[in-house]
C-alpha cells in the first residue's frame, strides 16, 4: 500500500512540474507527431471561435521543455539571449482564445524557432513573458499557451 501511495505522489509530482524526460526518441517522435496533427486539426478547422483542440498536452508540453532547455542550454547560444530586450511586464498568464495583434509582436528568438517543431505559415510561435504562445495570424489570436516555457528570456520588438 506504501508503495502505491508513493509511485502517485512521484506521479502528481512530476505532472504538476511537466519535468520528466524518459521519453525514448520513439516516444518523443510520437509525441511530436501528435503535436504536429493537434496543429493540422486546427488550421484545417480554421474556427477560432470554436473551442481549439489540445494542442499542448501534458507530454507535448513536457518535450517541448525539454526541446526548450536543451536550445537554452547551448554554450553557443548564451551571447544571443544576452541583453535581447525586456521582459514584458505580466499581470496574468496569457490564455487562447484572446487576441494577440500585431502591433504587440516582439521577436521571437532564432534559437528557439530552430529548436522547435516547424509550424504552418498561418501559425507562430511568440513569448509572452516566460510563456510560449502560438498565435494564429490570421485572426491575431493565441490558440495555444505553454506556461512557464522559458526562464527569463526576453524578447525585442520587431
Amino acid at each position: 500500500m506504501f508503495m502505491r501511495a508513493l509511485a502517485i505522489g512521484v506521479l502528481g509530482i512530476v505532472l504538476v512540474n511537466g519535468t520528466a524526460f524518459a521519453q525514448t526518441p520513439q516516444e518523443q517522435a510520437r509525441i511530436l507527431a501528435m503535436f504536429k496533427q493537434s496543429v493540422a486539426d486546427y488550421t484545417v478547422l480554421n474556427q477560432c471561435t470554436d473551442p481549439v483542440p489540445p494542442i499542448f498536452t501534458l507530454p507535448v508540453a513536457t518535450v517541448f521543455r525539454q526541446m526548450i532547455a536543451t536550445a537554452l542550454d547551448e554554450p553557443v547560444y548564451a551571447p544571443q539571449l544576452t541583453g535581447a530586450g525586456t521582459v514584458l511586464p505580466l499581470d496574468r498568464h496569457p490564455a487562447a482564445l484572446e487576441p494577440f495583434p500585431a502591433a504587440q509582436l516582439h521577436d521571437f528568438p532564432t534559437l528557439l524557432e530552430r529548436a522547435l517543431p516547424a509550424l504552418p505559415p498561418v501559425l507562430e510561435y511568440r513569448l509572452i513573458g516566460d510563456d510560449l504562445v502560438l498565435r494564429d495570424t490570421r485572426d491575431e489570436v493565441i490558440i495555444a499557451v505553454l506556461r512557464n516555457a522559458v526562464g527569463g528570456v526576453a524578447t525585442t520588438r520587431r
